[in-house]
């Protein structure tokens, strides 16, 4: 609903002021953020180090996952010859078990999203300050994000994706220039 209401706000302005606009030759072009976030060097190496965090995460639920099966398995094979008070304590400790297990895979799906927005929180700003510098050098008036869903077709030609991939990892390598 909301990128629906994006793109009816967003094709009104367009239409309202396309009469100013073509009087100007204003530039119009679009970029993928998604394309940007996955090809330049800052975003591949954000991935990698969420990657190794959901491969570490991933591997400590494993093994609570293998104590879970390993319980149930004991729990269905000895249930027939225990006590009662015996299965009851066994069962006890695999629901335990259990909730343990639903709550860690809980805490490291939130801790991946913490991750990733704090990863991506200054990847963000530092994009915007790029395609802004960008578009300041190049005269472009207006650049629209594909993945909107404002866009519905637009010619390749207009696409600046590469361009602000390669500025955007000029502009890093510089910025770790300047720290060291």
């Amino acid at each position: 609903m909301k990128r629906i209401t994006i793109a009816f706000f967003t094709l009104c302005l367009l239409c309202a002021t396309s009469g100013t606009l073509l009087a100007q030759d204003t530039k119009i072009v679009y970029l993928e953020s998604q394309r940007i976030l996955m090809e330049s060097q800052a975003g591949k190496e954000a991935y990698k180090q969420l990657s190794s965090l959901k491969d570490q995460k991933a591997s400590e639920l494993e093994k609570k996952q293998n104590k879970l099966k390993t319980m149930a398995d004991q729990l269905q094979a000895k249930s027939a010859t225990m006590s009662a008070s015996a299965r009851e304590d066994l069962e006890a400790k695999y629901d335990k078990e259990l909730k343990d297990y639903n709550r860690a895979v809980k805490d490291a799906q939130d801790e991946l999203r913490r991750k990733e927005v704090e990863f991506l929180k200054p990847f963000s700003k530092d994009v915007d300050e790029v395609i802004k510098a960008y578009s300041e050098k190049n005269k472009i008036d207006i650049v629209l994000d594909k993945q909107s869903g404002v866009i519905a077709y637009a010619d390749p030609k207009i696409d600046i994706t590469s361009q602000i991939i390669a500025a955007f990892d000029k502009h890093n390598q510089e910025k770790k220039g300047k720290a060291k």
